[in-house]
């Protein structure tokens, strides 16, 4: 059997999900241009602020996801993608 992939753009109507990703790319930035010196460390509280709030809302609108398709596939992609995700974040605190 061939299994679909659903990129994440597919998601239209989960506003849950689009916005924990989007707190999530803005930690994800706010780590890297600190560490670069581009900005300076005053940023570090917007980013946890960011993932306080970015990750709940993320796995939220995964699971509301689920509940609606029942699509076991884009769950498996999103945690890999997760896992990346958390490994950039905690290699570059």
């Amino acid at each position: 059997m061939i299994s679909k992939i659903k990129l994440d753009f597919q998601i239209i109507r989960n506003i849950y999900y689009r916005i924990g990703m989007l707190l999530i790319v803005i930690t994800l930035l706010i780590n890297i241009l600190t560490n670069y010196e581009i900005i300076s460390t005053g940023w570090k509280e917007i980013r946890l602020i960011a993932v306080f709030f970015g990750i709940p809302l993320y796995f939220y609108g995964t699971f509301v996801h689920y509940k609606k398709s029942k699509d076991f596939s884009f769950i498996k992609q999103t945690l890999v993608g997760f896992l990346i995700g958390l490994f950039i974040i905690a290699y570059f605190l």
